[in-house]
């Protein structure tokens, strides 16, 4: 019996260096494209083989988080009323309604709130990359959609070395030994059509030198060319199931193009409602600023008129003409107006004007004082809170009346608003997703087709051999030896039960969404009227209010002429006018600030804040047409004023916007 070394001299090997050359080509090909460099690389740093300094120095900072650096504005100290009292007067910056929307835009990366969500729930907020990092989702996003029809490239080299005892004495005679040496190569391009089918083109080589006795070529090439074709007739077929669910889907899982496009639109539908809120939430703070001047002015004057009465009463019982009662009684009226004064300065950290407090661009909330409601401007813009600088609004609300145009406003907020839109595209993709359900209910049915041409030889390439073959190659070329099959695979689950799951869910779903946005058109209604009436609220509270303003600014003016020429008064009433005339000035103000509130908060429920505040999407969705009578639209045109009572003067001026806090 012959040993392994004797088995193998029995077989010529001619072909055996371009065996061993095509196995080092494609062993070193295979490295190269398992290696970083030799493929698209992103990431210049990235870990290559043993290489772990880069996720070592992220580690190093999770287990010592207090070597990670802080970033920080500059440390200024804010303005305080203790910094007040030290003489260091604020240096004002005078900034428009504009001015403050412009930086804000510029400064946010993130849509800011008043809540310190970013604190709570820092994955909640919104931000500029909301729609990008939806788009670049490698599960849901668009791309990743598209990629399921991408053209894939296969390879593989697998080699043997064989050697044993085979149960079969043609093998080499008497001789039971089988030695072999086998190389198997198969390159394979495969790509998916929109239809759910599949294409194959691949190339197959075999090389197989073994001492089988028999064999036509003791050393032979076998190389084959097929092309596939698998497509779909029932189930996992079609266009619109493919659009819809994508190859490969499952029941009750649906990722195809259409899903991710309507996800897509729903991303950017969430953002633009985030800028709405966030461009309400700026423009609330700006008129609390407002308001909080306009208080302080009232706060100040006040306190002024306090002062001088309690001085002059002072006066009167130093000489024996007043009670110390009376003093006191006007001693503590100032002292009542200096702490108002001082909340009015510094306010307290506790209720603003917000979006969802009450509506849905936020009930006007007038309690807080300049510097509370500066900081909160600073915050919500991207400004530093504290840069040596106050900002003070160069703007007064708007007092001329405004009338809407019901009907329009109805079909513009039922075709604008995000929450609306937002949620007929969720309805629209379980219209979707129900169709893809359907298509589970039909069983499986594939049409199968494989065409093959082979060639074999003694050699993979070149000339032929004495027995008239020409080489693998060669007899590939030739066409003569072509092989065709094709058929039907069937297959189904008896009852369907998964299927009708999902057709069942898919329905419930879709019932549900359409409900939620009956309920939502319904909301936005009842909104719409609460916001239209407010906004007539508020313009009468500012008439009245100015009214009452002026008659209780008379009434003090008549008192205070009377004590100066030495009439006697009652200080009751004197001081109780005092504090009418403080309220009225700020409640003057307040309605007014409430009046300009109440009309961004139209353009919010109609959808229309960005236009009002002279701002635009880029690539924003376009809102769809609703089911209502078509009406042209009317811009807010200004009303008939109301005649005033006949005691009403002219606006009063309470106290110029450059007051010092």
């Amino acid at each position: 019996m012959m040993d392994r070394g004797q088995d193998l001299a029995l077989v010529t090997p001619r072909t055996a260096p371009a065996a061993l050359a095509m196995r080092a080509a494609i062993l070193l090909l295979l490295i190269l494209c398992s290696l970083p460099a030799g493929c698209r690389n992103t990431n210049p740093a990235e870990t290559v083989f043993n290489d772990t300094a880069e996720v070592d120095a992220v580690m190093a900072r999770v287990d010592n988080p207090e070597a990670e650096p802080i970033v920080h504005e500059a440390v200024i100290q804010p303005v305080t009323l203790k910094t007040l009292k030290q003489g260091d007067q604020p240096d004002y910056w005078d900034v428009s309604l504009d001015e403050v929307l412009g930086i804000a835009m510029t400064n946010s990366q993130v849509l800011r709130d008043l809540g310190a969500t970013i604190l709570r729930a820092p994955g909640q907020v919104q931000t500029r990359y909301t729609r990008l990092i939806q788009q670049s989702d490698p599960r849901f996003g668009m791309e990743a959609a598209l990629s399921a029809y991408d053209a894939q490239l296969f390879g593989s080299a697998m080699f043997q070395d064989n050697y044993h005892i085979a149960n079969n004495l043609l093998l080499s005679g008497t001789d039971s030994l089988f030695s072999q040496d086998k190389h198997d190569y198969v390159a394979q391009l495969s790509k998916l059509t929109a239809t759910g089918g599949q294409m194959s083109l691949r190339s197959l080589t075999d090389y197989d030198h073994n001492n089988v006795v028999s064999h036509l070529f003791p050393t032979a090439w076998q190389q084959q060319m097929e092309a596939e074709l698998r497509q779909p007739l029932l189930q996992g077929g079609g266009l619109t199931f493919n659009r819809i669910a994508g190859p490969g889907a499952i029941p009750g899982v649906s990722n195809g193009v259409l899903i991710a496009k309507v996800n897509s639109d729903i991303t950017a539908v969430d953002f633009e409602r985030g800028l709405r809120d966030y461009v309400s939430d700026v423009v609330n703070a700006y008129w609390d600023l407002y308001f909080a001047y306009r208080d302080l002015d009232a706060k100040r004057l006040a306190v002024s008129r306090s002062r001088e009465t309690w001085e002059a009463y002072k006066v009167q019982q130093d000489e024996g003409r007043e009670s110390a009662a009376a003093e006191a009684l006007a001693r503590e009226q100032y002292f009542r107006f200096q702490s108002e004064l001082q909340d009015a300065v510094a306010g307290k950290v506790g209720q603003r004007t917000q979006d969802q407090n009450g509506s849905t661009g936020g009930v006007f909330r007038g309690v807080n004082g300049v510097q509370v409601a500066e900081r909160r401007l600073r915050l919500l813009v991207g400004l530093p809170v504290n840069d040596g600088r106050t900002l003070r609004p160069g703007n007064d609300p708007e007092i001329a009346p405004v009338e809407f145009h019901w009907e329009s406003m109805v079909t513009e907020s039922l075709r604008r608003r995000p929450e609306v839109r937002a949620q007929r595209l969720l309805v629209k993709r379980r219209e979707l997703e129900l169709i893809a359900a359907q298509n589970f209910l039909a069983p499986r049915l594939d049409a199968v087709g494989v065409a093959r041409v082979r060639g074999l030889g003694h050699d993979l390439a070149g000339g032929g051999t004495d027995s008239g073959y020409g080489s693998a190659l060669d007899e590939l070329g030739t066409m003569k030896y072509r092989e065709f099959a094709a058929g039907l695979e069937f297959s189904m689950p008896l009852g369907f039960r998964r299927a009708h799951a999902a057709v069942d869910n898919a329905e419930f779903l879709l019932a549900r969404e359409r409900a939620v946005l009956t309920e939502q058109e319904r909301q936005i209604l009842h909104d719409l009227s609460n916001t239209i009436a407010d906004v007539d609220r508020a313009y009468e509270q500012v008439r009245t209010n100015e009214n009452r303003y002026l008659a209780a600014e008379e009434a003090l003016a008549g008192l205070e002429a009377n004590r100066r020429e030495g009439l006697t008064i009652n200080l009751e009433q004197l001081l109780d006018i005092q504090r009418r005339l403080t309220e009225s000035q700020s409640r003057y103000y307040q309605s007014r600030v409430e009046y300009a509130i109440a009309l961004k908060n139209v353009h919010v429920e109609k959808g229309s804040i960005l236009e009002y505040a002279s701002m635009g999407m880029i690539d924003a969705t376009t809102p769809e047409p609703v089911d209502l009578p078509a009406v042209p639209p009317v811009a807010p045109t200004p009303a008939a004023a109301p005649e005033a009572s006949a005691t009403a003067p002219d606006s009063p001026e309470a106290g110029s916007s450059d007051s010092t806090p």
